[in-house]
């Protein structure tokens, strides 16, 4: 097989590889977040799981690639069978090992046991890199160009699979069908490498004379180590700050994240793929990735108010496009150190891998210090300028004596793009073609769990999706009529569960209930806390000694409970169609929500008008009923009893003033009498479960594997 030929086939195979990797990337990260919580310390922790596993790839891949007589394509080869084999059976004993572990697991616990899980596959996806740059430095002589060249396929290929995995494979498949599909693209790319490519490329004659080997190393080793380190850092700090403006611009639709990790990936790999026509110009190397770090620094500072400021005058989506420009200049980097700091031989790939190494350490870096600490106490605006900053000062370091007027203009830029360019910017991407000068929110609370945003009406958005307005006042035709139903089917609820608080309106109802003892309340994001503190409607429910208000993922609080029983396990559950939706709403989760009920128990949650929802109930629990856009589910029957719920309604007070009205008690308890289907635009209404199962029997169900409504 002629070189050319070779290299061709190679490079299709390592797209398969990028392709493949992604993908499971997203279904593993889904699948262990489902299992031990979709906090943001669990999210640190896998991410930060599988960089460790990729560095500890990469070492391994370089001190093979050591050996001149390693067969290295073969052992690339070797390592796609070894990865798509787990691939196959990874579900199945992630599923395993989380019954067995996931009641104890906690913090660092927590990302020891996902280290354990992922680092087989993560070593060998991480091993391949280094060995296909050592193999194709053998035979081009050239560092910078093999790594532009590799890394540009492999990056190509992830962003692919980001794209379909998001876009297709998870809402057609679900997470085990597109598995099995990432492992055959494994199975396809070893069988070629190993019946295609076991003969190495013909050497053409004139091979040696034409190569183009670098010049004498330009940035010592050590240096090139510590700069990739705080590439990485960039790199994956600009992502997570990305994917909070995406995720908001959005309401946090699950294929988001896919489409704007395969937009950066897309600028990633077309950067590294055009860094050798920088490298062909010549020219001083340390001149040249000061320019680029600087100009990527500006444009990845640049994608947030660019994108809101087109989704207030074309559509949010174009945000995609900055990300790609801006990937694009980050792409440029990695490349352009390699080739000032590796010197073609035989020790090609140990140094790559050290690079790799050091890069994926700044990766984990930023993933643990920015998502986990940054986030928590800078605003975006001001996160995105401590990122300028260390920008500017890897900048100086790279120019030396030697800024060009430009670089020196660095500071006074970053200045003024600080000044106006975050102005109103949650505003413009929430509200977006409706936006309008002097709009702005009452209030808004960022933390490392998102953004929490209040308009002047006191409605209440958790990233950019409506979660309520503020208020227990119980009037005729409300829908705060829902909580406060409860109590016209059970004549005993003393322990409650609260799974989501979010304003706190209904936890204050239902804690202020004349019979309730004690409720638990589960809230995954603290930053709720602060906007109740702030609303005297709800204010009190923090110093309430009826309430234990726990920060933590609901599901995984239950599996860490198995003994718990209540009365009423309440969720006022997100849209059906967000992210993470499903672990809410499915089979699995109520399964677990039914163990958890006392023999009389019900559970209510909001269905948000999505039929699936109901009929996943009607799949589990025997008895239901649907109460506006709820789901009330129990073991035994329930019949709504008007005089039980007017008595409790008369002695029901919150802060010492009536929920209700006198004159309005008729007109709430009438809501009895309007037994009929709630239909989208006039849900004020309850039926029982026959007219659930004509209306919604055909549903599909929803389950952990299938993902409901979140990957359309």
């Amino acid at each position: 097989m002629s070189r050319r030929l070779h290299a061709i086939v190679l490079h299709g195979v390592f797209i398969l590889s990028g392709v493949s990797a992604l993908i499971y990337q997203l279904v593993w990260q889904r699948a262990l977040l489902t299992i031990y919580g979709s906090n943001v310390e669990s999210v640190a922790m896998v991410v930060a799981a599988f960089l460790a596993g990729l560095g500890i790839g990469s070492i391994v891949g370089g001190w093979i690639s050591k050996s001149a007589r390693a067969p290295l394509v073969l052992l690339f080869g070797l390592a796609e069978l070894g990865v798509g084999a787990y691939g196959l059976i990874s579900l199945k004993l992630f599923d395993a090992v989380g019954a067995l572990t996931s009641v104890q697991s906690h913090g660092l616990t927590t990302g020891a046991l996902v280290f354990l899980l992922v680092f087989l596959p993560t070593v060998l996806m991480g091993a391949t890199l280094p060995l296909l740059v050592a193999h194709q430095v053998r035979d081009t002589a050239h560092v910078g160009q093999s790594v532009s060249r590799l890394y540009f396929v492999n990056t190509l290929g992830a962003a692919l699979g980001a794209f379909i995995a998001a876009h297709w494979l998870l809402g057609s498949f679900g997470m085990s069908g597109t598995t099995r599909i990432a492992a055959c693209l494994n199975a396809a790319a070893a069988l070629i490498v190993l019946l295609a490519l076991r003969k190495p490329a013909a050497r053409s004659a004139d091979h040696a004379d034409t190569s183009t080997a670098n010049a004498a190393c330009e940035i010592p080793f050590r240096t090139a180590l510590l700069w990739s380190a705080l590439s990485g850092f960039l790199a994956l700090s600009w992502e997570i700050i990305w994917s909070r403006v995406f995720n908001f611009a959005s309401a946090s639709k699950a294929p988001v994240f896919g489409y704007m990790l395969g937009s950066y990936l897309l600028g990633l790999a077309l950067g590294s793929l055009f860094s050798p026509l920088l490298l062909k110009h010549g020219g001083d190397l340390r001149s040249k990735l000061a320019r680029w770090v600087m100009f990527s620094s500006v444009a990845a500072y640049l994608v947030a108010p660019l994108t809101a400021a087109a989704a207030t005058q074309m559509f949010w989506e174009c945000g995609y496009y900055f990300v790609i420009i801006a990937g694009a200049l980050l792409g440029l980097t990695f490349p352009l150190l390699c080739h000032a700091a590796i010197p073609p031989g035989n020790d090609t790939g140990s140094q790559l891998s050290r690079l790799y190494l050091a890069n994926i350490i700044g990766s984990g870096a930023g993933s643990l210090l920015t998502g986990f600490v940054f986030m928590e106490w800078l605003s975006l605006r001001y996160l995105c300028l401590l990122l300028l900053a260390l920008s500017w000062l890897w900048i100086s370091s790279i120019a030396r004596s030697r800024p060009t007027r430009f670089m020196q203009m660095f500071p006074f830029i970053a200045v003024m793009l600080s000044v106006s360019s975050f102005h109103r910017l949650y505003e413009r991407l929430q509200y977006k073609h409706d936006f309008q000068d002097g709009m702005r929110f009452a209030q808004i609370i960022e933390s490392r769990h998102g953004v929490i945003t209040v308009d002047t009406s006191g409605a209440v958005y958790g990233n950019g999706a409506y979660d309520g307005m503020i208020g227990t006042k119980l009037e005729p035709k409300s829908w705060l009529v829902r909580p406060y139903f409860l109590s016209a089917v059970r004549d005993r609820i003393e322990n409650v569960l609260v799974i989501g608080v979010a304003s706190g309106s209904w936890t204050q109802i239902l804690v202020n209930h004349p019979q309730v003892k004690h409720v638990t309340a589960i809230e995954l994001s603290h930053g709720y806390l602060d906007l109740i503190r702030a609303r005297p409607e709800v204010a009190s429910l923090l110093t309430n000694p009826k309430l234990d208000l726990v920060i933590d993922d609901g599901r995984r609080w239950l599996r860490q409970h198995p003994e718990a029983r209540f009365d009423a396990i309440v969720m006022n559950t997100t849209h059906h169609w967000r992210e993470f939706a499903s672990a809410l709403l499915s089979r699995e989760f109520l399964t677990e929500v039914k163990a958890h009920l006392t023999p009389d128990g019900v559970a209510f949650w909001n269905c948000t008008e999505s039929p699936r929802a109901a009929r996943t109930g009607m799949e589990v629990f025997p008895h239901t009923l649907m109460v506006m856009n709820h789901c009330l589910a129990s073991n035994t029957p329930m019949e709504p009893d008007r005089e039980r719920w007017q008595n409790v309604l008369a002695a029901y007070h919150i802060d010492g003033q009536p929920v209700i009205a006198v004159d309005q008690i008729e007109g709430v308890l009438d809501f009895i009498k309007g037994e009929a289907l709630p239909v989208p635009g006039d849900m004020w209404f309850w039926c029982r479960r026959p007219v659930m199962e004509s209306a919604w029997g055909g549903a599909r169900i929803i389950t952990d594997d299938n993902l409901g409504h979140e990957y359309p």
